[in-house]
C-alpha cells in the first residue's frame, strides 16, 4: 500500500515536469555468479529495488519502500551502497 502512495507521488509529480522516467523494480548484479573451487556453479548476489528516478535537473535515484528491515535486505543494502559509492546515483529508503 506505501508502495503505491509513492508511485502516485511520483507519477504526480512527473506530469509537473519534475521528474522525467520512473523505472520499476531496477534489478542490480552485487556479485557475479562463479564456480566455487569444487566447481559447484553459485548464483549471483542481485538487489531488486522498487524505483528508479531520473530527475529533470539531473539527478537519479534508487528508492527502496521498506516495512521490516530484514537482515538480508540490510546486506544487500550495504553491498548495494558499496557498488554505488562512485556514481551520482542516490539511495533513499522510504518506510
Amino acid at each position: 500500500r506505501r508502495e503505491a502512495e509513492i508511485y502516485l507521488d511520483l507519477l504526480s509529480r512527473k506530469q509537473a515536469g519534475e521528474i522525467l522516467r520512473i523505472g520499476f523494480q531496477p534489478s542490480y548484479t552485487l556479485l557475479e555468479g562463479f564456480r566455487d573451487n569444487t566447481g559447484k556453479k553459485q548464483r549471483p548476489i542481485t538487489y531488486t529495488a522498487d524505483f528508479f528516478v531520473a530527475y529533470a535537473d539531473g539527478r537519479n535515484e534508487v528508492i527502496e519502500v521498506k516495512g521490516v528491515r530484514t537482515r538480508d535486505y540490510l546486506l544487500r543494502k550495504k553491498m548495494f551502497l558499496h557498488m554505488m559509492r562512485d556514481t551520482d546515483i542516490i539511495f533513499r529508503e522510504v518506510r
